[in-house]
């Protein structure tokens, strides 16, 4: 009888251990919708940026990731924010920083792929390994990421900022393009909707094209050599935040102010300043610090083990001397992420 009461009592623990653990299932199933479910318990984490390099565009996408660090430091959430940018645009150094990145063990990495085709192994191989990554303004879409944050609309913008060349040029003349860096997808994507639709207007004539490598001096540089090259020269394409102010400078210290149209990329102060005495005709501007912000939210699901989106797009839209007021608005915005940097 003792031994049929043992076993009665065991019948009984059993039970009363599977109602609990079914109600307990029941509350993190009911969690796991929430977005801000905080899974794994943990209030602070280590999230590290690798920029592609150091420039003041870069620092917009900081301001951004900064602002979305200081809003959850405000809902008690620690982030420990590190920002590791290579000097320049160099594809080795860049890698090493990706590497180092890896070898710190922070909770997620965000790479910005300057050479997709080189930065995927090491994403790759450091997913397998355990480390959780996203990247950001340039993807490395055939890599095994989590997410991409950024404009993946770029080729739609070259194609805005030639229509918008061939309207200004009456659909004829001649034109160059910088570059910018030849590894970067970005750039290569809107080079290609830029011919595509100078391809259209057979009086409109591509005899130029340059890489800058992201460098403002290089791009100068370029731009006064095409110049002289090219003295019936009408256009210029200038397709990252770098380039527009180096043909800016160019076509101003040459005189031809106004006489050759530069489209560019970006709201860089310097590019502002050209767009407002006319030296440049019309920039396609991203919502930059959004790309940081974004990045960081999208992290902290990620390392919380919570599901995030393949791709999070940001908008960009046309800003000429006319509409100028339309971007200080949204700068205004921002002033608040741009505090964070000083």
């Amino acid at each position: 009888m003792k031994h049929l009461k043992k076993i009665g009592l065991l019948i009984v623990f059993s039970l009363i251990v599977m109602i609990i653990s079914a109600c307990g299932s029941k509350t993190t199933n009911e969690s796991s919708g929430d977005s801000a479910d905080n899974s794994d318990g943990k209030e602070s984490y280590h999230f590290i940026f690798v920029p592609k390099l150091i420039h003041p565009w870069y620092e917009s996408v900081r301001a951004g990731a900064l602002g979305a660090v200081e809003e959850l430091k405000a809902q008690g959430i620690d982030v420990k924010f590190e920002w590791d940018a290579p000097p320049t645009a160099d594809i080795v150094v860049h890698s090493q920083k990706v590497e180092s990145a890896i070898s710190k063990k922070p909770d997620v990495i965000a790479v910005a792929a300057l050479d997709p085709t080189a930065t995927t192994p090491i994403i790759d191989q450091a997913v397998e390994n355990g480390s959780k990554i996203i990247t950001f303004e340039a993807d490395a879409s055939e890599s095994n990421r989590s997410v991409y944050v950024g404009n993946d609309h770029n080729e739609k913008d070259g194609e805005v900022l030639a229509e918008e060349l061939a309207k200004q040029l009456d659909y004829k003349g001649e034109v160059a393009i910088l570059l910018g860096s030849l590894g970067a997808p970005s750039h290569k994507e809107r080079v290609a909707g830029f011919k595509k639709v100078i391809e259209k207007y057979p009086d409109m004539k591509i005899v130029a094209e340059q890489a800058d490598n992201d460098d403002i001096v290089k791009a100068t540089e370029l731009t006064e050599s095409i110049l002289q090259a090219n003295p019936n020269l009408k256009g210029i394409f200038a397709n990252n935040a770098a380039n527009p102010i180096g043909a800016a400078r160019a076509v101003q210290s040459a005189g031809k102010a106004g006489d050759v149209l530069i489209m560019g990329m970006d709201d860089d102060p310097e590019t502002i300043k050209f767009l407002e005495e006319g030296v440049i005709s019309a920039i396609v501007v991203q919502n930059v610090p959004d790309i940081g912000y974004k990045a960081v939210y999208h992290m902290l699901e990620l390392a919380r083990g919570n599901e995030v989106p393949e791709i999070d797009s940001i908008d960009s839209y046309v800003v000429k001397k006319e509409n100028l007021d339309e971007w200080r608005k949204k700068q205004e915005e921002y002033q608040e992420f741009f505090k964070l940097l000083k």
